[in-house]
């Protein structure tokens, strides 16, 4: 995962554009076919988007499709060269950790304790899984995540990294999202 900073450090990988790209078309194209009163799409279109992209489920839920139309916009003119909006990089951040923390916590519910070597270990492979740099700390705050939530360890660490509130980056991402839900 591209770390980029707020103040416009380094940017997304043309992968990482286009892979949002992707998904808000996916978004764009389910809101539509909704509209059209086409039939709801089997249930792996939605695992599929929920596993590539943690979080996306949420947004075609709750983001208006003008938003999500004016998300593909944005893409389009950063993937030609224009500067990126923060959102960008904060998203696809949350979707690699979020990717990381599905992927340790399947491997550590039923676990009693975690060493420090174990941890390290598991974050090793977490981080080549979801292409997010996680650490031994982050493995054991999934096994015990606060309030319970996987969402806000997730946004402390996008808080740590971009220097923006966990409010800020759920207000940005998911707006419209309820506000206890994460």
């Amino acid at each position: 995962m591209t770390a980029p900073t707020p103040e416009g450090g380094a940017r997304l990988s043309a992968e990482a554009l286009s892979g949002l790209a992707r998904k808000y078309r996916a978004l764009a194209d389910l809101r539509l076919a909704r509209a059209r009163g086409e039939a709801i799409p089997d249930k792996q279109v939605f695992r599929a988007l929920a596993r590539e992209f943690p979080g996306a489920l949420n947004e075609l839920d709750n983001l208006p499709l003008d938003e999500i139309e004016r998300r593909l916009d944005a893409i389009a003119r950063a993937q030609g060269g224009a500067p990126e909006e923060r959102w960008m990089a904060w998203i696809h951040g949350y979707h690699a950790l979020m990717r990381a923390a599905l992927y340790v916590k399947i491997r550590v519910a039923r676990r009693e304790a975690l060493s420090e070597i174990e941890a390290s270990s598991l974050a090793e492979r977490a981080a080549e899984h979801a292409g997010a740099a996680v650490d031994a700390a982050f493995v054991m705050g999934v096994k015990a995540p606060p309030d319970g939530r996987l969402n806000r360890l997730v946004l402390g660490r996008l808080a740590a990294m971009f220097g923006a509130s966990p409010a800020e980056l759920r207000a940005t991402m998911f707006p419209g999202r309820p506000r206890g839900s994460g």
